[in-house]
């Protein structure tokens, strides 16, 4: 990380943060009080509040900061006494664009500031290529495409383990290479997402960052900045490294980030993970395509199922769903025609068995479409997509009426 500048407002009887910035090899400036602050706010890239005291002194002087023209637009992390959720959500709500709670760990506040920085200088440089007519910093703007509509498509499972990160991110990396700059794909399982690893991204921001960036979730250029940019061309936002991040993502915050991916991208892929919560509603509700997978195993059926049943009472829920059978064992269980039968809905889609196409896909983080693309699974993962994206004419669905196994999941 090149040197940043640091702004350190300090009255909280130690030197810990000014110290471990410049053990970093930051530029620090230190000062007692936010008037001095506000004074010598040009030129810095972060203020780290560091004030002794109730959290409600800390509150008024992020505000102070907020309202004052030399501070108001550089990103603020703020240093909390306790590690109450409470408190840190006042700061927040205060303007704070992060909060690291004492006692902390001096390489945790570094890569929070130079995480903070790095947004703040990726913004500035995108503003000013703007102002001259063009894209700055690598960052496509919002795509067009002759004949071309948006769609938002959401991968998502009731049941764990059966595929939906791996389809997400073939769909998207495909999409990708023909859409320059218009794909997007959103890792929205809240727990131990995987489409870092998938694509052999390590991720600078996260989606635990952009929930606690109130002006990200709707300001598109800053959206955009916070992105990491794949080799293929797909832009990506990952999963919190840690479950507790997801503690900052709102069903407010999924509907904000939806909108403003939608507004960047012409298209955008969410895994969906396998949860089911008001956050999981949104994502479905809002999408244009939902995605939904199976395997040929009773678990699955009956989780989907259930699933089926919970959306037919959500009018909201206007999404053309496809569903798609993922062969993830060597022999053959379930037919198709049997899951169709006890689902009542047509297969739109059959991704073949292949274990070692896709474990080295994922040991590798090398997608199948780019990394295999002559085995089967591949044709048919590029065909899903294409036809997903509205690039292909799908063939007409066909609702078969629920028999044989099918009754085993009726409620009798």
């Amino acid at each position: 990380m090149p040197t940043t500048r640091v702004l350190v407002i300090s009255a909280a009887g130690d030197t810990l943060v000014a110290e471990g910035l410049r053990a970093e090899q930051h530029e620090v400036t230190a000062v007692g009080d936010v008037p001095a602050a506000i004074a010598a706010a040009e030129g810095h890239e972060v203020v780290v509040l560091d004030l002794a005291g109730p959290v409600a002194r800390i509150v008024v002087a992020c505000r102070a900061l907020r309202a004052a023209g030399e501070s108001a637009s550089i990103p603020i992390l703020c240093v909390s006494p306790t590690d109450d959720v409470e408190d840190r959500i006042r700061l927040l709500e205060a303007g704070a664009d992060d909060v690291v709670p004492r006692p902390f760990h001096p390489q945790e506040l570094t890569a929070r500031a130079e995480a903070l920085a790095l947004r703040y200088q990726r913004a500035r440089d995108l503003a000013a290529g703007v102002a001259a007519g063009g894209p700055a910093g690598g960052v496509a703007g919002p795509p067009l495409s002759e004949g071309g509509h948006h769609r938002t498509i959401a991968i998502y499972s009731p049941k764990g383990g059966v595929g939906t990160t791996t389809i997400a991110v073939n769909i998207a990396t495909w999409l990708a290479g023909r859409l320059a700059g218009g794909v997007v794909i959103l890792d929205l399982d809240y727990q131990f997402g995987q489409v870092a690893t998938h694509l052999n991204v390590t991720p600078r921001l996260h989606l635990g960052d952009l929930a606690r960036d109130e002006v990200a979730l709707h300001d598109p250029a800053l959206f955009q900045v916070s992105l990491d940019r794949h080799e293929s061309g797909l832009m990506v936002l990952a999963s919190p490294p840690t479950p507790d991040a997801s503690l900052w993502i709102t069903e407010a915050t999924v509907s904000s980030l939806l909108s403003v991916a939608a507004a960047t991208h012409q298209v955008v892929v969410v895994d969906a993970g396998s949860a089911f919560d008001v956050r999981t509603e949104t994502v479905l509700t809002q999408a244009t395509d939902s995605v939904i997978v199976v395997t040929p195993e009773f678990p699955a059926l009956k989780a989907v199922h259930a699933l089926m049943e919970v959306l037919a009472t959500n009018n909201e829920n206007a999404s053309e769903t496809s569903y798609i059978l993922n062969e993830i064992f060597a022999r053959e269980l379930l037919r198709p025609s049997d899951i169709e039968e006890a689902l009542g809905k047509a297969i739109a889609s059959t991704i073949p068995y292949d274990a070692f196409a896709f474990l080295k896909s994922v040991n590798e983080g090398v997608p199948l479409v780019t990394g295999s693309p002559d085995v089967p699974a591949a044709a048919q993962l590029r065909s899903l997509a294409a036809r997903l994206a509205g690039m292909v004419e799908p063939e007409p669905s066909v609702v078969r009426r629920a028999k044989g196994i099918g009754g085993l999941f009726g409620r009798g």
